[in-house]
């Protein structure tokens, strides 16, 4: 992106995060369905520390995919409703600058909140201090994938009755890839110590492949939506 575009970018990010600071706390649910799904996803397995400290990576990612997912699910629904999105397409050549900046919205004031909580959060399930920090930076390396494939589907199902539902629903198949990986690898690395294991590979193979895809097709839907 040229001078311009990033200008652009950060104007947009400015804006939207100036109103998510307004909106009555509409930028603490992920982290609040985050440590509210974690929290009941243990009560229900019960005290065996065995059994919660088994489960707690699966349940952090859960945790992760679904308040994710949530947060993201009407982001251009707005934007849609006022008309500012279609007149930001009848001026400009590209839509990169403005899907950039929703994706650095996403991830301020949704991924990096749950990636800062999920220590506490495995702590809650038992797993050793000297784990900690390695199922962060897992968490870390399957953010991307999980922030861009949840733009997607919302680019997909923006402007439709029910597209925040329809939007979980077409996001389903793909987030199962870095979910799963992002549970064996947290998983590996709690059995062997090493970060680099080959599912952490593939899950940051996951996250660069949809760096690349994402933004193309997210805003190929977009501009088919504005049609």
């Amino acid at each position: 992106m040229n001078v311009n575009s990033l200008s652009l970018a950060r104007a947009i990010f400015t804006r939207d995060l100036a109103i998510a600071m307004r909106s009555g706390g509409g930028w603490f649910y992920a982290i609040l369905f985050f440590a509210v799904f974690g929290t009941l996803a243990g009560v229900a397995i019960g005290p065996e520390p065995s059994a919660l400290a088994l489960a707690a990576p699966a349940i952090v990612w859960l945790a992760a995919t679904f308040a994710i997912q949530l947060s993201v699910a009407d982001i251009f629904d707005a934007d849609l409703r006022d008309g500012s999105l279609r007149a930001l397409a009848a001026e400009q050549t590209s839509l990169l600058p403005y899907f950039a900046a929703k994706a650095g919205l996403v991830f301020v004031t949704a991924a990096a909140p749950m990636v800062a909580a999920s220590p506490l959060l495995l702590t809650m399930f038992g797993i050793n201090p000297e784990n900690l920090m390695g199922a962060v930076v897992i968490l870390a390396l399957g953010a991307p994938a999980l922030i861009l494939t949840a733009l997607f589907s919302a680019a997909l199902a923006a402007g439709l009755r029910a597209g925040s539902l329809l939007a979980m629903i077409i996001a389903a198949p793909f987030l199962a890839p870095p979910l799963i990986f992002g549970v064996l690898a947290v998983e590996s690395y709690m059995s062997s110590a090493t970060i680099w294991s080959p599912e952490a590979l593939i899950l940051s193979a996951l996250s660069l492949f949809m760096v690349v895809m994402a933004p193309g097709f997210s805003l190929a839907a977009l501009r088919i939506g504005l049609e």
